[in-house]
């Protein structure tokens, strides 16, 4: 097995660094590209018509000054252009990217450039994961919820999203399968000391979760998986929309 692993958090995060070590207890056939820089909140975004630094960094490290959706392009074509991994892993992330943040997510987008040109995704988040102490869950169960993972059969374009609970191991209660939250209601936006400049803060959030959702199991001591489409057509809306003839 050949496995690609990414991540949003820069090159030197721990969470990255704790991902590749789980991964080599599967396969020895481990290679990491990676932001050189913290590129949060970047999606799916690629760097059109800019030029990007790509460099290795040590045995089978490479970083690369772009964004996560880089990465995964600039690996799958210049180090395995003619022989492609079996599996993208990509985090752990610094943070949960569950309900509404995952269309904000650098790790989820990562993933989701892999899927799209066939290639099995995973994406790993640990909730409120700041420092390496708060990696407990990660470290205590990462390996057999990445067993779990790779025993699910995601179909072509489709990622996993998975999400570790901020709790004492001792009320980690399991995996459960979950549907995205919906949590945001509205953004912050400060205005700079400077004219005209302003920063975007944190969400402002509900604090009610949705029943057999990400955010309530993660808040029970849950591990979340949740499937995720790379098509996201609102189907059933379809045949609701008439056609015109101009």
């Amino acid at each position: 097995m050949k496995i690609l692993i990414t991540n949003d958090d820069g090159i030197d995060s721990y969470g990255l660094k704790l991902l590749e070590r789980l991964a080599k207890t599967l396969t020895n056939n481990v290679t990491t590209v990676a932001p050189r820089d913290n590129r949060s909140g970047t999606s799916q975004a690629i760097s059109l018509q800019e030029e990007l630094y790509f460099s290795n960094v040590s045995a089978n490290r490479y970083i690369c000054s772009g964004n996560p959706a880089d990465c995964v392009m600039l690996a799958l074509n210049l180090l395995f252009k003619d022989n492609p991994p079996d599996l993208v892993l990509s985090g752990i992330n610094h943070g949960m990217n569950a309900s509404d943040d995952v269309g904000y997510s650098g790790t989820v987008g990562a993933a989701r450039e892999a899927s799209i040109v066939g290639i099995r995704a995973i994406a790993f988040s640990q909730r409120y994961g700041k420092l390496e102490s708060d990696f407990e869950v990660a470290r205590k169960f990462g390996k057999k919820v990445l067993d779990n993972a790779l025993s699910i059969k995601l179909p072509p374009r489709h990622v996993l999203n998975v999400n570790f609970p901020s709790v004492d191991i001792s009320k980690v209660r399991g995996i459960q399968a979950a549907v995205l939250d919906s949590h945001k209601m509205s953004d912050q936006i400060f205005a700079s000391k400077n004219p005209n400049f302003y920063s975007i803060g944190p969400i402002n959030q509900r604090l009610e979760t949705n029943p057999k959702s990400d955010r309530f199991y993660l808040e029970n001591g849950y591990v979340t998986f949740t499937p995720l489409l790379i098509d996201t057509t609102a189907m059933d809306l379809m045949k609701k929309i008439p056609n015109f003839t101009l």
